[in-house]
């Protein structure tokens, strides 16, 4: 696995470098934005780990960037611990946030979670291969096989948590789920402020599927998938 680590401190770049190195993974550093732009030209990282303040510019607004290309998870490493930090970072499509100080040990841990949950084939094949949604007027196409999913036959491009929290509730249609199971199964850990969290997430969700109300907010609880009548191969 290739990892982009993004941090303008040198010693903690090559600290968790090193840690990285290692523990088995191929690592480009880098130290500035400018950099890690260029070589996100010519190479795809599996994962990256984002600071946010940078010296030539935020990590929140090279994240977008990166959503825009492709759909690897993002980590942010960063010493901003407001809670209203935490938020941007999952609002601009993070799939973790870690504040500093922190332990290499457990950023690797976490790492590889998001790792697992983003590339693991069983989840991948949850499912079986292609299920067919319809909501309204809408429809929804999930494909587990490729990891894609289309709305009215248009392509949603997902952030991994995205993918999880949507394959999790779709396996268990008109059936309340809460946020804890979503935070456990889906997030893997719990975060400080864990309920906007994963609301967050479900908010963003929610933004990729459009108008209709694939997903309900079960006050006080959680959520629930309302697609109705799946049906197995494509439409």
């Amino acid at each position: 696995m290739r990892v982009f680590i993004v941090e303008d401190n040198e010693l903690i770049r090559d600290a968790v470098a090193e840690y990285f190195e290692v523990s088995g993974y191929e690592v480009a550093a880098f130290e500035n934005l400018e950099d890690a732009r260029d070589a996100f030209k010519h190479q795809s990282p599996d994962i990256i780990i984002l600071d946010v303040m940078l010296p030539d510019g935020n990590g929140f607004q090279f994240a977008k960037e990166v959503r825009r290309e492709k759909n690897m998870p993002i980590l942010f490493l960063t010493a901003k611990e407001q809670e209203s930090d935490r938020i941007m970072g999952f609002e601009v499509g993070g799939d973790d946030y870690v504040v500093k100080p922190f332990s290499n040990k457990e950023l690797l841990l976490r790492v590889k979670a998001l790792l697992r949950r983003s590339y693991s084939e069983d989840t991948a094949n949850k499912l079986g291969e292609v299920m067919n949604w319809r909501r309204g007027a809408e429809s929804l196409t999930i494909d587990t096989r490729s990891r894609k999913v289309f709305r009215n036959s248009q392509e949603l491009h997902l952030t991994s948590t995205e993918w999880n929290l949507l394959i999790f509730l779709a396996e268990r249609p008109d059936q309340a789920v809460s946020r804890d199971s979503l935070l456990g199964e889906c997030l893997g850990y719990l975060y400080s402020g864990s309920e906007r969290t994963v609301d967050t997430h479900i908010a963003n969700l929610r933004k990729q599927l459009g108008n209709e109300e694939w997903i309900e907010t079960i006050r006080g609880f959680g959520y629930r998938f309302a697609g109705d009548h799946p049906t197995e191969g494509p439409e």
